[in-house]
């Protein structure tokens, strides 16, 4: 068997080869034949995850570049360019294709053993998945804040939902994580493992509780405020539509006037269905997202109490959670395909520039 290494952190870069990218704390374990955490059993859970890193990690990163890529072309280069959000959309799908790009390129590099025998290989890698990371789950915050205000303050959205007030929040959410996640350039270095050729990015021994409580505001900027927020708007926008398609059908019985309800007057129907598919969209993000985050919120929290527990399982099982975040950012232009008749007809147009 190899070495492994049992981080608490999600953003991590696993190789499929002997080298694993791994940031933030990390609690090392050795297990070989005659360690206590090794069985059968673990050898055929370590098959199965190792097979999918071999096989599935590529096909998912190159179908969600090609994904995120027409997607972005949808929201810019067509009509659907004049709906609203369509600009952080377009932000989400870039940020999404770098994520994709750093772990495809990570992959590769598992197999040539010597593109990844750099710090600059392994710093701007790891950099990069933590910005990506931050921003996709921002992102998809601010897209549901969009639509809790369109939706649910509707007399108030056309002012605070403008395009130049998007470019501010989007300038700033990016400002904050490309400067935020600079101390990686400054706590990782690359390892050598006994006398082989073997190599690791770890965190330096000087920055290790620094990170610590890096690693501690990270989450929570990361997991608990995003997931709550987005709960939260989700579960607002959905009482708002139930609301809205209520009173169409009792208007639709002759029970009630348009007139009554400025909400009604205001909120269209295509602003309701471009709502729908945001929402499914953000409900796919907590199913894929809570997993992961759950487990490396628990590693924290046990990290916390001084209650580590070095598990060969635990480490299999936590890189099943960090394949089923992975497919966070390969998988929404498969969601907009199946919940958007009008993201399916803009596929088809010819792009041009969109005037505003």
């Amino acid at each position: 068997m190899q070495e492994y290494s049992y981080t608490s952190t999600l953003k991590v870069l696993p190789m499929v080869g002997e080298e694993t990218f791994i940031t933030n704390i990390s609690y090392n374990t050795s297990v070989s034949d005659n360690t206590t955490y090794y069985s059968d059993e673990n050898e055929h859970f370590y098959d199965f995850v190792h097979i999918l890193y071999k096989f599935f990690i590529p096909v998912l990163c190159i179908f969600g570049i090609i994904g995120n890529a027409l997607s972005f072309r949808v929201f810019v280069f067509t009509s659907f360019a004049k709906q609203p959000s369509s600009v952080y959309l377009a932000a989400l799908s870039v940020s999404d294709t770098w994520f994709l790009s750093a772990l495809l390129v990570s992959w590769i590099g598992s197999l040539n053993r010597l593109a990844t025998q750099s710090v600059v290989f392994c710093v701007i890698s790891i950099y990069i998945t933590h910005v990506t990371s931050f921003l996709s789950v921002w992102y998809v915050v601010l897209i549901m804040l969009d639509r809790y205000i369109v939706v649910c303050h509707p007399l108030k959205g056309h002012r605070l939902c403008s395009r130049q007030r998007v470019l501010i929040a989007l300038t700033i959410v990016t400002a904050f994580a490309v400067l935020f996640y600079s101390y990686c350039f400054f706590t990782l270095k690359i390892d050598h493992l006994d006398d082989s050729e073997r190599q690791l990015c770890r965190v330096r021994e000087s920055s290790y509780h620094v990170l610590r409580l890096i690693t501690y505001f990270d989450s929570v900027i990361t997991f608990i405020i995003p997931m709550v927020a987005v709960f939260v708007f989700n579960l607002a926008v959905i009482c708002s539509i139930r609301r809205f398609y209520f009173r169409q059908f009792r208007m639709s019985r002759g029970q009630l006037y348009a007139s009554t309800s400025p909400m009604f007057n205001i909120l269209s129907k295509a602003q309701v269905r471009l709502t729908v598919m945001l929402i499914i969209v953000s409900s796919v993000f907590l199913i894929l997202n809570l997993p992961s985050h759950g487990f490396r919120f628990f590693i924290l929290v046990n990290d916390l109490l001084k209650r580590r527990k070095e598990n060969f399982h635990l480490f299999l099982i936590q890189h099943c959670l960090q394949i089923m975040y992975y497919i966070n950012f390969a998988i929404n232009f498969l969601l907009y395909c199946m919940s958007s008749k009008s993201f399916r007809r803009c596929i088809r147009e010819s792009p041009k520039c969109q005037k505003y």
